[in-house]
């Protein structure tokens, strides 16, 4: 069990759910051609899709507006001090399951 007690089960059930979507993820990717994108899957089954800092901020931009386009998720960009920030969260079905984002560093393109 884990320090919340949550059952350990419970995370690899979720995380089997999390693989069915990414499973789906990559097929629709692959299907419209869209930017390949690093994937994490945390233990709550949570989604991540990150663009590549080394690929340049026109690259990153580009690779996360296309994947929100297409899942009709809303990027939203956050100024920081060395970087933007652009996070979409994502749904299926209705159900949020992840995020995609980028970090845009200033010297990277």
């Amino acid at each position: 069990m884990t320090a919340t007690s949550i059952p350990v089960g419970s995370y690899y059930r979720w995380q089997l759910d999390g693989q069915t979507v990414l499973a789906k993820l990559l097929g629709i990717g692959r299907e419209h051609q869209l930017p390949p994108l690093t994937w994490t899957l945390a233990p709550t089954g949570a989604i991540t899709g990150e663009a590549s800092v080394l690929d340049g901020h026109t690259l990153q931009r580009a690779a996360i507006t296309a994947w929100a386009a297409h899942l009709g998720a809303t990027v939203t960009e956050t100024e920081r001090a060395d970087r933007i920030s652009l996070h979409a969260f994502i749904s299926v079905a209705g159900t949020r399951v992840g995020a995609l984002r980028a970090e845009l560093y200033p010297d990277t393109d």
